[in-house]
């Protein structure tokens, strides 16, 4: 009894000390996204009067490089960058402003319509809203803002198959909507 004692000890003793002494494999989440989404104000408290700057930036977090089309930057209601504005309540604000920016379709030829963003590097624009056309009176607001492109791949396949953008690693609208960390501002009369 002692002897299979000793036997079943020295067994667990064993894989415990082979536990300890493998190397931890870091696990990578496949399913990660290449692009993260970022957006900072240029103040936290605004009259209703004021201009904000909304600055917009789209890093690499891959070591891959990924191409984006540069009209993509632009504010619409659907897709490229779209803001929603929230009040305390969490409902969303209606204002008369619509964000409207359509894209053109991308030009044959024109790879430098793309941006190539390498991995560990970002791109990124700076947007003015006057914050009367975004929210109806003063009050505490969040700002969710999302980025989709405006492009398929099915449609670069169709139209530009033998143009040398359709060998990039483009973003398109099939890749997953990016959101960024919500963002929290005042205004005041």
């Amino acid at each position: 009894m002692v002897g299979r004692f000793a036997v079943v000890a020295v067994i667990i003793l064993a894989v415990v000390a082979a536990t300890e002494q493998a190397p931890v494999a870091k696990r990578v989440d496949e399913a990660a996204p290449p692009l993260r989404l970022s957006v900072r104000v240029d103040q936290q408290s605004y009259r209703m009067s004021d201009t904000m700057m909304l600055e917009t930036q789209l890093t690499n977090v891959s070591s891959n490089a990924v191409f984006l089309n540069e009209w993509d930057l632009c504010w619409n209601f659907a897709r490229g960058l779209v803001l929603h504005v929230m009040d305390a309540k969490g409902s969303e604000v209606r204002t008369d402003f619509l964000a409207d920016c359509v894209p053109p379709p991308p030009r044959a030829g024109d790879v430098y319509q793309f941006v190539k963003i390498d991995g560990g590097r970002f791109y990124g624009c700076a947007s003015q809203f006057v914050i009367h056309d975004i929210v109806n009176k003063p009050g505490a607001y969040d700002l969710d803002v999302s980025f989709e492109s405006s492009i398929s791949a099915k449609w670069v396949s169709e139209f530009l198959r033998n143009d040398p953008i359709s060998k990039l690693p483009l973003w398109t609208m099939e890749k997953p909507t990016l959101k960024a960390p919500r963002l929290h501002i005042n205004v005041v009369s």
